[in-house]
């Protein structure tokens, strides 16, 4: 049964645009959500740029931030605190 079910779902995804959203979303499911830090929108003129900031679980002595822009590659960068 269960695999039936998979099967109808990966064939509806496969059929809509969105499907790799779809996929992603199914393939982390059971992933726990964790809040970032601080979340925020630089004042950039026609670039949307939004900022996501965190705290690794796993290393507290690290920040992590992560920059989108709707013009722009995105990008990741983590560095030590003292």
């Amino acid at each position: 049964m269960k695999k039936y079910i998979l099967a109808i779902i990966t064939a509806l995804m496969i059929s809509t645009p969105a499907h790799a959203g779809m996929w992603d979303s199914l393939a982390t499911s059971s992933w726990k959500d964790k809040k970032p830090s601080a979340q925020y929108k630089l004042d950039v003129h026609g670039y949307d740029v939004r900022v996501y900031e965190w705290i690794p679980e796993k290393n507290p002595r690290v920040r992590c931030v992560f920059v989108a822009g709707n013009k722009n590659s995105s990008g990741v960068s983590c560095y030590k605190i003292k």
